[in-house]
Protein backbone atom coordinates (compact mmCIF):
# COMPACT_ATOMS: atom_id res chain seq x y z
CA UNK A 1 0.00 0.00 0.00
CA UNK A 2 1.17 3.32 -0.79
CA UNK A 3 0.80 4.88 2.70
CA UNK A 4 3.31 2.16 3.95
CA UNK A 5 6.06 5.02 4.52
CA UNK A 6 8.29 2.27 7.01
CA UNK A 7 7.84 -1.23 5.19
CA UNK A 8 10.57 -2.06 5.48
CA UNK A 9 13.02 -0.41 8.16
CA UNK A 10 16.60 -1.55 8.70
CA UNK A 11 16.71 -4.73 9.25
CA UNK A 12 16.01 -6.00 12.85
CA UNK A 13 16.82 -9.72 14.20
CA UNK A 14 18.30 -11.87 11.60
CA UNK A 15 15.59 -14.94 12.25
CA UNK A 16 13.17 -13.21 14.38
CA UNK A 17 9.34 -12.51 13.23
CA UNK A 18 8.88 -10.56 10.97
CA UNK A 19 6.66 -7.57 10.58
CA UNK A 20 5.24 -5.43 8.47
CA UNK A 21 4.68 -1.73 9.52
CA UNK A 22 2.23 0.20 7.71
CA UNK A 23 1.72 3.83 8.58
CA UNK A 24 -1.11 6.09 7.59
CA UNK A 25 -1.59 10.11 7.55
CA UNK A 26 0.54 12.90 9.21
CA UNK A 27 4.33 13.44 9.96
CA UNK A 28 3.19 12.53 13.59
CA UNK A 29 1.96 9.68 12.60
CA UNK A 30 5.32 8.77 11.00
CA UNK A 31 7.42 9.37 13.66
CA UNK A 32 5.24 7.50 15.65
CA UNK A 33 5.64 4.23 13.37
CA UNK A 34 9.51 5.16 13.88
CA UNK A 35 8.89 4.92 17.63
CA UNK A 36 7.34 1.69 17.19
CA UNK A 37 9.86 -0.30 14.77
CA UNK A 38 13.03 0.75 17.45
CA UNK A 39 10.83 -0.97 20.08
CA UNK A 40 10.10 -3.93 17.92
CA UNK A 41 13.49 -3.91 16.42
CA UNK A 42 14.70 -3.92 20.17
CA UNK A 43 12.12 -7.03 21.01
CA UNK A 44 13.86 -8.62 18.93
CA UNK A 45 11.65 -8.70 15.59
CA UNK A 46 12.35 -7.74 12.13
CA UNK A 47 10.79 -6.39 9.22
CA UNK A 48 9.32 -7.21 5.80
CA UNK A 49 7.70 -5.21 3.39
CA UNK A 50 5.09 -8.55 1.75
CA UNK A 51 1.92 -9.32 3.58
CA UNK A 52 2.69 -13.28 2.99
CA UNK A 53 6.60 -13.17 4.81
CA UNK A 54 4.84 -11.20 8.03
CA UNK A 55 4.26 -12.68 10.94
CA UNK A 56 1.99 -9.88 11.33
CA UNK A 57 1.16 -6.96 10.10
CA UNK A 58 0.85 -3.77 12.24
CA UNK A 59 -0.86 -0.38 10.95
CA UNK A 60 -0.46 3.03 12.66
CA UNK A 61 -3.44 4.77 11.52
CA UNK A 62 -4.77 8.34 11.08
CA UNK A 63 -8.72 9.18 11.85
CA UNK A 64 -8.56 13.10 10.86
CA UNK A 65 -10.29 12.02 7.01
CA UNK A 66 -12.75 9.60 6.35
CA UNK A 67 -10.49 8.17 2.97
CA UNK A 68 -7.34 7.10 5.51
CA UNK A 69 -9.87 5.27 7.80
CA UNK A 70 -11.54 3.55 4.55
CA UNK A 71 -8.02 2.52 3.30
CA UNK A 72 -7.19 0.74 6.75
CA UNK A 73 -10.09 -0.77 6.79
CA UNK A 74 -9.93 -2.06 3.09
CA UNK A 75 -6.72 -3.66 4.23
CA UNK A 76 -8.11 -5.41 6.91
CA UNK A 77 -10.37 -7.00 4.67
CA UNK A 78 -7.52 -8.05 2.95
CA UNK A 79 -5.99 -9.55 5.98
CA UNK A 80 -9.45 -11.01 7.15
CA UNK A 81 -9.29 -13.25 3.43
CA UNK A 82 -5.20 -14.00 4.05
CA UNK A 83 -5.58 -15.36 8.03
CA UNK A 84 -8.25 -17.97 6.63
CA UNK A 85 -5.31 -19.93 5.55
CA UNK A 86 -2.16 -18.70 7.84
CA UNK A 87 -4.45 -18.47 11.25
CA UNK A 88 -1.22 -17.69 12.89
CA UNK A 89 -0.73 -14.10 11.31
CA UNK A 90 -0.98 -11.41 13.88
CA UNK A 91 -2.91 -8.22 13.33
CA UNK A 92 -2.83 -5.39 14.78
CA UNK A 93 -4.30 -1.39 14.40
CA UNK A 94 -2.15 1.21 16.23
CA UNK A 95 -2.69 5.11 16.86
CA UNK A 96 -5.67 7.35 16.31
CA UNK A 97 -8.51 4.67 15.09
CA UNK A 98 -7.36 2.52 18.14
CA UNK A 99 -8.12 5.59 19.96
CA UNK A 100 -11.38 6.42 18.29
CA UNK A 101 -12.75 2.96 18.26
CA UNK A 102 -11.05 0.92 20.59
CA UNK A 103 -12.99 -2.86 21.15
CA UNK A 104 -15.40 -1.61 18.55
CA UNK A 105 -12.77 -2.16 15.97
CA UNK A 106 -12.10 -5.53 17.61
CA UNK A 107 -15.71 -6.19 17.09
CA UNK A 108 -16.10 -5.36 13.69
CA UNK A 109 -13.08 -7.16 12.81
CA UNK A 110 -12.72 -10.88 14.20
CA UNK A 111 -9.22 -10.67 12.01
CA UNK A 112 -7.95 -8.40 14.11
CA UNK A 113 -5.65 -9.05 17.31
CA UNK A 114 -5.28 -6.24 19.30
CA UNK A 115 -5.66 -2.68 19.39
CA UNK A 116 -3.26 0.40 21.03
CA UNK A 117 -3.72 3.88 21.21
CA UNK A 118 -1.73 7.32 20.23
CA UNK A 119 0.02 6.50 23.96
CA UNK A 120 0.52 3.14 23.80
CA UNK A 121 2.96 2.75 21.27
CA UNK A 122 5.77 1.57 24.05
CA UNK A 123 3.71 -1.07 24.94
CA UNK A 124 3.52 -2.37 20.87
CA UNK A 125 5.95 -5.30 21.08
CA UNK A 126 4.25 -7.07 24.61
CA UNK A 127 1.28 -6.59 23.10
CA UNK A 128 2.32 -8.57 19.93
CA UNK A 129 4.64 -11.19 22.35
CA UNK A 130 1.37 -11.82 24.18
CA UNK A 131 -0.95 -12.21 20.95
CA UNK A 132 1.95 -14.33 19.10
CA UNK A 133 2.41 -16.49 21.96
CA UNK A 134 -1.32 -16.69 23.70
CA UNK A 135 -3.73 -16.25 20.50
CA UNK A 136 -5.34 -13.32 22.37
CA UNK A 137 -7.30 -10.22 21.72
CA UNK A 138 -6.22 -7.08 23.67
CA UNK A 139 -7.07 -3.49 23.80
CA UNK A 140 -4.51 -0.79 24.63
CA UNK A 141 -6.06 3.20 24.59
CA UNK A 142 -5.62 4.44 28.34
CA UNK A 143 -1.89 4.84 28.12
CA UNK A 144 0.55 7.66 30.32
CA UNK A 145 0.03 10.61 28.60
CA UNK A 146 3.38 11.29 28.63
CA UNK A 147 4.44 8.94 26.15
CA UNK A 148 8.20 7.63 25.71
CA UNK A 149 9.94 9.29 22.92
CA UNK A 150 12.61 6.64 23.03
CA UNK A 151 14.18 6.24 19.68
CA UNK A 152 16.36 3.83 17.81
CA UNK A 153 18.73 6.27 15.33
CA UNK A 154 18.36 3.47 12.50
CA UNK A 155 15.23 3.22 12.32
CA UNK A 156 15.00 6.77 10.75
CA UNK A 157 14.42 6.51 6.83
CA UNK A 158 16.19 10.17 6.09
CA UNK A 159 19.79 10.11 7.30
CA UNK A 160 19.65 13.71 6.88
CA UNK A 161 16.36 15.03 7.49
CA UNK A 162 14.78 14.00 11.13
CA UNK A 163 11.31 14.45 13.05
CA UNK A 164 11.30 15.29 16.37
CA UNK A 165 8.24 15.16 18.55
CA UNK A 166 8.45 18.52 21.10
CA UNK A 167 4.74 17.65 22.33
CA UNK A 168 1.49 15.63 22.19
CA UNK A 169 -2.02 16.51 22.44
CA UNK A 170 -4.59 19.14 21.83
CA UNK A 171 -6.22 21.14 24.07
CA UNK A 172 -8.41 22.72 21.26
CA UNK A 173 -11.79 22.38 20.82
CA UNK A 174 -11.95 22.97 17.13
CA UNK A 175 -15.53 21.13 16.56
CA UNK A 176 -14.56 19.89 13.23
CA UNK A 177 -11.78 17.95 14.60
CA UNK A 178 -10.88 14.88 16.59
CA UNK A 179 -7.49 14.91 17.85
CA UNK A 180 -8.31 15.81 20.93
CA UNK A 181 -10.48 12.97 21.74
CA UNK A 182 -7.74 10.41 20.11
CA UNK A 183 -4.37 12.39 20.74
CA UNK A 184 -5.44 13.53 24.47
CA UNK A 185 -4.60 16.61 26.18
CA UNK A 186 -1.33 18.37 25.68
CA UNK A 187 1.79 17.37 27.00
CA UNK A 188 4.68 19.59 26.14
CA UNK A 189 8.07 17.95 26.76
CA UNK A 190 11.20 19.45 28.75
CA UNK A 191 13.65 21.47 27.11
CA UNK A 192 16.24 19.56 27.57
CA UNK A 193 15.11 15.95 26.89
CA UNK A 194 14.63 17.89 23.20
CA UNK A 195 17.92 19.64 22.72
CA UNK A 196 19.47 16.02 24.05
CA UNK A 197 17.77 14.23 21.05
CA UNK A 198 18.21 16.65 18.57
CA UNK A 199 22.14 16.52 19.48
CA UNK A 200 22.12 13.10 19.17
CA UNK A 201 20.13 13.27 15.74
CA UNK A 202 22.79 15.80 14.78
CA UNK A 203 25.89 13.82 15.56
CA UNK A 204 23.87 10.75 13.34
CA UNK A 205 24.40 12.75 10.22
CA UNK A 206 20.86 15.05 10.60
CA UNK A 207 21.29 18.26 9.24
CA UNK A 208 17.25 19.28 9.38
CA UNK A 209 14.65 18.55 11.98
CA UNK A 210 11.14 19.26 11.63
CA UNK A 211 9.45 19.77 14.84
CA UNK A 212 6.31 18.31 15.24
CA UNK A 213 3.23 18.47 17.96
CA UNK A 214 -0.69 18.59 16.88
CA UNK A 215 -0.39 22.36 17.69
CA UNK A 216 3.54 22.78 17.71
CA UNK A 217 3.38 26.50 18.54
CA UNK A 218 1.93 26.19 21.74
CA UNK A 219 4.92 23.83 23.23
CA UNK A 220 6.28 25.24 26.62
CA UNK A 221 2.55 27.24 27.65
CA UNK A 222 2.69 25.17 30.40
CA UNK A 223 6.12 25.83 32.30
CA UNK A 224 6.16 29.71 30.64
CA UNK A 225 8.10 28.81 28.01
CA UNK A 226 7.67 29.69 23.95
CA UNK A 227 8.58 27.50 20.69
CA UNK A 228 10.82 30.74 19.99
CA UNK A 229 12.82 29.80 22.87
CA UNK A 230 13.92 26.25 21.25
CA UNK A 231 14.87 28.30 18.18
CA UNK A 232 17.57 30.09 20.25
CA UNK A 233 18.76 26.92 21.05
CA UNK A 234 18.90 25.28 17.76
CA UNK A 235 20.65 28.25 16.25
CA UNK A 236 23.74 27.47 18.58
CA UNK A 237 23.71 23.55 17.40
CA UNK A 238 26.63 22.86 15.78
CA UNK A 239 25.79 20.79 12.36
CA UNK A 240 21.96 21.45 12.00
CA UNK A 241 21.46 23.28 9.59
CA UNK A 242 17.68 23.86 9.39
CA UNK A 243 14.70 23.49 11.36
CA UNK A 244 11.30 23.72 10.63
CA UNK A 245 7.69 22.94 12.97
CA UNK A 246 4.51 21.77 12.14
CA UNK A 247 1.65 21.91 12.92
CA UNK A 248 0.35 25.62 14.00
CA UNK A 249 -2.18 26.78 15.53
CA UNK A 250 -2.76 31.38 14.49
CA UNK A 251 -3.49 31.45 17.98
CA UNK A 252 -0.43 30.62 19.38
CA UNK A 253 2.00 32.84 17.34
CA UNK A 254 3.93 35.04 19.61
CA UNK A 255 5.76 37.60 19.30
CA UNK A 256 8.65 35.53 20.97
CA UNK A 257 8.33 33.12 18.29
CA UNK A 258 8.36 35.44 15.34
CA UNK A 259 11.03 37.83 17.25
CA UNK A 260 12.52 34.09 17.38
CA UNK A 261 12.05 32.72 13.84
CA UNK A 262 13.14 36.27 12.32
CA UNK A 263 16.70 36.02 13.96
CA UNK A 264 16.94 32.23 13.63
CA UNK A 265 19.38 31.59 10.05
CA UNK A 266 18.61 28.22 10.47
CA UNK A 267 14.88 28.75 10.29
CA UNK A 268 12.52 27.53 7.30
CA UNK A 269 10.99 29.87 5.82
CA UNK A 270 7.83 28.01 5.40
CA UNK A 271 4.93 28.00 8.35
CA UNK A 272 1.85 25.98 7.75
CA UNK A 273 -0.76 28.34 9.55
CA UNK A 274 -4.01 27.06 8.30
CA UNK A 275 -6.59 29.17 8.12
CA UNK A 276 -9.65 27.03 7.61
CA UNK A 277 -11.90 29.69 6.29
CA UNK A 278 -12.21 33.16 5.83
CA UNK A 279 -15.82 33.78 7.11
CA UNK A 280 -16.04 35.38 10.87
CA UNK A 281 -19.37 32.96 11.15
CA UNK A 282 -17.95 30.13 9.65
CA UNK A 283 -14.95 30.44 12.27
CA UNK A 284 -17.21 30.94 14.96
CA UNK A 285 -19.17 28.03 14.24
CA UNK A 286 -15.61 25.90 14.16
CA UNK A 287 -14.32 27.59 17.20
CA UNK A 288 -11.36 28.59 16.19
CA UNK A 289 -10.76 31.56 18.67
CA UNK A 290 -9.55 34.32 15.82
CA UNK A 291 -11.38 36.05 13.45
CA UNK A 292 -10.49 36.96 9.55
CA UNK A 293 -9.06 39.95 10.53
CA UNK A 294 -6.94 38.67 13.13
CA UNK A 295 -5.31 35.92 10.56
CA UNK A 296 -4.56 38.96 8.22
CA UNK A 297 -2.46 40.95 11.47
CA UNK A 298 -0.82 37.73 11.89
CA UNK A 299 0.19 36.97 8.18
CA UNK A 300 1.47 40.62 8.17
CA UNK A 301 3.36 40.20 10.94
CA UNK A 302 5.44 37.35 9.93
CA UNK A 303 5.95 38.91 6.85
CA UNK A 304 7.24 42.39 7.97
CA UNK A 305 9.39 39.85 10.88
CA UNK A 306 10.25 37.67 7.94
CA UNK A 307 10.37 39.19 4.38
CA UNK A 308 10.53 35.90 2.21
CA UNK A 309 8.27 33.65 4.67
CA UNK A 310 6.49 31.50 3.19
CA UNK A 311 2.61 29.96 4.19
CA UNK A 312 0.77 26.97 3.90
CA UNK A 313 -2.80 26.73 4.48
CA UNK A 314 -5.61 24.31 5.33
CA UNK A 315 -9.15 25.56 4.14
CA UNK A 316 -12.64 23.20 4.49
CA UNK A 317 -15.59 24.19 2.19
CA UNK A 318 -19.23 23.15 2.93
CA UNK A 319 -18.72 23.53 6.64
CA UNK A 320 -21.98 23.75 8.05
CA UNK A 321 -23.98 26.87 7.33
CA UNK A 322 -21.41 27.75 4.84
CA UNK A 323 -23.27 30.52 2.88
CA UNK A 324 -22.39 31.70 -0.69
CA UNK A 325 -21.06 34.88 0.93
CA UNK A 326 -18.86 32.52 3.40
CA UNK A 327 -17.50 31.10 1.02
CA UNK A 328 -16.17 34.04 -1.32
CA UNK A 329 -14.83 35.80 1.85
CA UNK A 330 -12.64 32.58 1.95
CA UNK A 331 -11.90 32.59 -1.61
CA UNK A 332 -10.75 36.39 -0.96
CA UNK A 333 -8.67 34.94 1.88
CA UNK A 334 -6.91 32.73 0.05
CA UNK A 335 -6.08 35.37 -3.17
CA UNK A 336 -5.25 38.01 -0.77
CA UNK A 337 -2.74 35.99 1.55
CA UNK A 338 -1.21 33.74 -1.62
CA UNK A 339 -0.37 30.72 -0.05
CA UNK A 340 2.25 28.50 -1.15
CA UNK A 341 0.87 25.75 -0.46
CA UNK A 342 -3.19 25.02 0.27
CA UNK A 343 -4.64 21.98 0.85
CA UNK A 344 -8.24 21.90 0.45
CA UNK A 345 -11.10 19.65 2.05
CA UNK A 346 -15.14 19.34 1.44
CA UNK A 347 -16.28 18.83 5.31
CA UNK A 348 -17.79 15.63 6.39
CA UNK A 349 -19.12 15.15 9.50
CA UNK A 350 -16.72 12.93 11.61
CA UNK A 351 -17.90 10.73 14.84
CA UNK A 352 -16.35 11.98 17.95
CA UNK A 353 -16.41 15.68 16.62
CA UNK A 354 -18.05 18.03 18.88
CA UNK A 355 -19.59 19.05 15.20
CA UNK A 356 -21.22 15.78 14.63
CA UNK A 357 -24.86 15.28 15.97
CA UNK A 358 -24.57 19.20 16.91
CA UNK A 359 -24.36 20.65 13.38
CA UNK A 360 -26.29 19.83 10.44
CA UNK A 361 -24.30 19.13 7.55
CA UNK A 362 -26.77 21.59 5.42
CA UNK A 363 -24.54 22.06 2.40
CA UNK A 364 -25.24 19.93 -0.41
CA UNK A 365 -22.23 18.06 -1.78
CA UNK A 366 -22.73 19.30 -5.32
CA UNK A 367 -21.96 22.92 -3.81
CA UNK A 368 -19.11 21.65 -1.66
CA UNK A 369 -17.65 19.99 -4.91
CA UNK A 370 -18.16 23.12 -7.06
CA UNK A 371 -16.71 25.22 -4.02
CA UNK A 372 -13.25 22.65 -3.85
CA UNK A 373 -12.82 22.85 -7.36
CA UNK A 374 -12.86 26.18 -7.10
CA UNK A 375 -10.20 27.17 -4.87
CA UNK A 376 -7.94 24.12 -6.09
CA UNK A 377 -8.34 26.51 -9.68
CA UNK A 378 -7.05 29.27 -7.83
CA UNK A 379 -4.34 28.07 -5.47
CA UNK A 380 -3.37 26.29 -9.15
CA UNK A 381 -3.49 29.75 -10.32
CA UNK A 382 -1.52 31.80 -7.47
CA UNK A 383 0.96 28.97 -7.08
CA UNK A 384 1.94 29.12 -10.51
CA UNK A 385 2.31 32.89 -11.12
CA UNK A 386 4.78 32.59 -7.92
CA UNK A 387 6.66 29.83 -9.36
CA UNK A 388 6.96 31.68 -13.27
CA UNK A 389 8.06 34.73 -10.53
CA UNK A 390 11.39 32.85 -9.07
CA UNK A 391 12.51 31.31 -12.65
CA UNK A 392 16.19 32.96 -13.12
CA UNK A 393 17.16 32.80 -9.28
CA UNK A 394 19.34 29.94 -7.70
CA UNK A 395 18.13 28.01 -4.32
CA UNK A 396 20.27 26.04 -1.55
CA UNK A 397 18.50 22.38 -2.27
CA UNK A 398 18.96 19.54 0.05
CA UNK A 399 18.58 16.76 -2.03
CA UNK A 400 15.63 14.11 -0.61
CA UNK A 401 15.58 11.83 -3.64
CA UNK A 402 14.80 10.61 -6.95
CA UNK A 403 11.95 11.54 -8.82
CA UNK A 404 9.19 9.24 -9.05
CA UNK A 405 8.78 10.61 -12.63
CA UNK A 406 12.24 10.84 -14.33
CA UNK A 407 14.95 8.56 -13.05
CA UNK A 408 17.62 10.94 -14.38
CA UNK A 409 16.22 14.04 -11.94
CA UNK A 410 16.55 14.14 -8.59
CA UNK A 411 14.16 15.81 -5.95
CA UNK A 412 14.50 18.28 -3.18
CA UNK A 413 13.57 21.28 -1.17
CA UNK A 414 14.76 24.69 -0.73
CA UNK A 415 14.36 26.96 2.53
CA UNK A 416 10.83 27.74 1.76
CA UNK A 417 9.37 24.07 1.29
CA UNK A 418 9.30 24.61 -2.52
CA UNK A 419 9.94 21.37 -4.46
CA UNK A 420 12.42 21.50 -6.84
CA UNK A 421 14.01 19.04 -9.31
CA UNK A 422 16.79 19.00 -11.32
CA UNK A 423 18.87 16.26 -13.56
CA UNK A 424 21.36 14.44 -11.08
CA UNK A 425 22.97 11.62 -9.52
CA UNK A 426 21.54 9.50 -6.27
CA UNK A 427 25.08 10.09 -4.61
CA UNK A 428 23.56 13.59 -4.05
CA UNK A 429 20.97 12.69 -1.69
CA UNK A 430 21.61 14.15 1.82
CA UNK A 431 23.55 16.83 -0.03
CA UNK A 432 23.22 20.66 -0.10
CA UNK A 433 23.08 21.89 -3.53
CA UNK A 434 22.70 25.09 -5.55
CA UNK A 435 19.96 25.04 -8.51
CA UNK A 436 19.12 27.73 -10.76
CA UNK A 437 15.20 27.55 -11.24
CA UNK A 438 14.26 27.58 -15.11
CA UNK A 439 10.85 25.77 -15.12
CA UNK A 440 7.74 25.30 -13.67
CA UNK A 441 3.81 23.83 -13.25
CA UNK A 442 1.50 24.63 -10.08
CA UNK A 443 3.09 21.85 -7.85
CA UNK A 444 6.48 21.87 -8.94
CA UNK A 445 10.05 23.95 -9.58
CA UNK A 446 12.76 22.70 -12.12
CA UNK A 447 16.06 23.92 -12.98
CA UNK A 448 20.06 22.99 -13.38
CA UNK A 449 22.53 22.51 -10.91
CA UNK A 450 24.81 25.54 -10.43
CA UNK A 451 28.43 24.34 -9.49
CA UNK A 452 29.36 28.27 -7.59
CA UNK A 453 26.50 30.37 -6.57
CA UNK A 454 28.60 33.29 -6.59
CA UNK A 455 27.51 32.91 -10.22
CA UNK A 456 24.05 33.73 -9.52
CA UNK A 457 23.87 36.33 -11.70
Amino acid sequence: MNDAVLSPPPPGTQGGPKVLLEVFGCQMNKLDGELVAGALRKAGYDFTDRDEEADAVLMVTCSIRDQAEHRVHSHLGELAVLKRSRPELAVGVLGCMASREGSALLQRWPALDFVAGTRDFPKVASLLDEVRADRVRLVAVDGDPRVSEERDLAVRPHRARAFLTVMRGCDKRCTYCVVPRTRGFEVSRPMHEILDEAKRLVDDGVTEITLLGQTVNAWGRAFGSSLGDLFHEFERLDGLRRVRFTTSHPEEMDERLVAAMAACRKAGLFLHLPPQSGSDAVLRRMARGYTAARYREIVQQLREAIPFVQLGADIIVGFPGESEDDFELTYQLMEDVRFSQAFVFRYSPRPGTPAFGALVDDVPDDVKRARLATLLDLQARLASERHASMHGEVHEVLVEGTSRRDSRRMFGRNLAFDRIVFPGDPSLVDEYVHVRLGESTALTLAGELVADPAFAG
